[in-house]
């Protein structure tokens, strides 16, 4: 959504700038998410951005990314758009910080039941209690998409990313909401 609007207003048409992939650590403890949850794996990650959308200028005219996370153990894979802004640190640009924030959907659960809600019978408590250690219940279907980059531009057309991507819905859905982190690193080719 976020990305479609950004895409509506660029002169450019939005057309692919840089395609991205890489590996990820998958549902760490990052300090925000719970991690360790049942799921396991590495995240396969990979995506598209625009060039700059030169029509949200007052918003620092930032990049509109899509992107796609596929779990290697058939756990939790994930879809998202947004927005991200390139702001260069040091040596040139070439080491940069690449914030970014979006909205994701994913295939894990949402809203499992509670195993702690009160008057359950002991086999309805049980049986809650399994389903509850061994999902993951992110608590929403629709989930916010923040990320954090550091790159290193390593030559014309190619840099790389240390890379954190985070799904949270931040309890606007309910209290169900224990986060999900993934770290990695990933590559990233400058198309024009």
């Amino acid at each position: 959504m976020i990305a479609a609007s950004a895409l509506a207003v660029t002169p450019c048409g939005g057309q692919a700038a840089e395609v991205f992939g890489g590996l990820y650590a998958h549902d760490i403890d990052d300090g925000i998410s719970i991690g360790h949850s049942p799921e396991e794996g590495m995240q396969v990650v990979a995506g598209v951005r625009t060039s700059r959308l030169e029509g949200l200028r007052p918003l620092g005219a930032p990049q509109a990314h899509l992107l796609a996370g596929v779990n290697t153990t058939g756990g939790l894979h994930y879809a998202a758009v947004g927005l991200s802004w390139r702001a260069g640190l040091a040596a040139g640009g070439r080491l940069y910080l690449r914030p970014g924030i979006g909205v994701a959907a994913h295939t894990g659960k949402a809203g499992l039941p509670s195993p702690f809600a009160p008057g359950l019978t002991p086999a309805e408590r049980q049986r809650r209690r399994q389903a509850f250690d061994t999902r993951l219940d992110l608590g929403s279907r629709i989930l916010f998409e923040p990320e954090l980059a550091l790159g290193w531009q390593a030559g014309e057309r190619w840099a790389v990313e240390l890379s954190w991507i985070h799904l949270s819905h931040a309890q606007l859905a309910g209290e169900q909401n224990p986060g999900l982190g993934d770290l990695g690193i990933r590559a990233v080719y400058r198309a024009r």
